[in-house]
């Protein structure tokens, strides 16, 4: 095969293929501190407090998201059930979205550093389920749950900017993360919400 033709009297050479730069893969920190955002995002859409958020590696962990209560022991015999129930679903999104942050980021799963959270998320379902069949598929939807909210686009918005001020500050406080997610959230909204809400 003639590597070269003849077009017009002139000669050209084939194109030559273009070389793609392989996807950048993302640090280990940036990483971690998508991770971490995914947490305190997931956090704040559900209503759930959290003092502060690092990426500054303490007993074992690479990051964290400390919360301003401790998870609850659940009570299902209460009259409350339903409020349980919910508070169980906030705890696993919560959970999970650490490692669904970092997912949407790389495009593929961490599931050894997630080990903690994915165990803290089989813990919470199996208040609320009866078997193991139950609890896999519970978690498998608050799984796909979790990862369409932090896929919307105002969700995906404010867990990149909080991303950027831990890679900068490597630890933020719940005031100021809460400013950065809720003004991620308002800007990453869609034009005819934000005009809703100024009424």
């Amino acid at each position: 095969m003639a590597h070269a033709r003849e077009h017009d009297g002139r000669r050209t050479s084939p194109p030559r293929a273009v070389k793609r730069k392989p996807p950048r893969r993302p640090a280990r920190i940036e990483r971690t501190a998508y991770h971490e955002a995914g947490h305190a995002v997931a956090a704040y859409v559900r209503r759930l407090r959290f003092t502060s958020i690092s990426i500054i590696p303490y007993r074992g962990t690479l990051g964290r998201c400390e919360f301003s209560e401790t998870p609850v022991v659940i009570d299902l015999q209460s009259r409350r059930l339903g409020q349980a129930r919910r508070r169980v679903e906030t705890l696993i999104i919560v959970s999970l979205a650490g490692v669904i942050a970092e997912c949407l980021l790389t495009g593929r799963n961490n599931w050894r550093g997630a080990h903690a959270d994915l165990h803290d998320a089989a813990h919470y379902a199996s208040h609320v389920t009866g078997s193991e069949d139950e609890l896999g598929a519970y978690v498998r939807w608050l799984w796909e749950h979790t990862r369409m909210l932090l896929a919307a686009p105002p969700c995906w918005l404010a867990v990149r900017d909080l991303a950027a001020a831990l890679l900068e500050d490597q630890r933020i406080g719940e005031r100021r993360a809460r400013a950065i997610i809720s003004e991620a959230i308002e800007r990453g909204a869609p034009k005819a919400k934000r005009a809703r809400k100024r009424r």
